[in-house]
């Protein structure tokens, strides 16, 4: 059998808060009913504020996806440019480079969707 990993990147914002909601919905189902060996998610740009921000349904979903064992990351530098690394972290969002993360992700076969 062939595994299947995907890396969920996800970049809208507050302008466009339903579809990053709907990719993160999506990781975590994805991983809730093993319908894929691996999945990931990397927020990026507008989301990382977005979800830094938090409130409902965002900060029960990121709970939800710590749970169910999605590994959760985020641009270390947007999140220093912006002042939200705390935030982030708190929600047990890494904090890496974006560019590293998705290169490596890349190399050991993660399929990229983005939101």
């Amino acid at each position: 059998m062939v595994e299947t990993k995907i890396i969920f990147i996800i970049s809208s914002g507050e302008s466009e808060k339903e579809k990053a909601l709907t990719g993160l919905r999506m990781a975590i189902n994805m991983k809730q009913k093993n319908r894929v060996s691996d999945v990931r998610i990397l927020f990026f740009g507008p989301s990382q504020e977005m979800i830094a921000k938090g409130g409902e349904p965002i900060d029960d979903m990121l709970k939800e996806a710590t749970e169910a064992g999605v590994y959760k990351t985020a641009c270390v530098f947007i999140a220093k440019s912006k002042n939200i690394s705390d935030s982030l972290i708190s929600k047990n969002i890494n904090l890496e480079p974006a560019g590293e993360v998705l290169a490596n992700a890349l190399k050991e076969g993660y399929v990229p969707i983005t939101f």
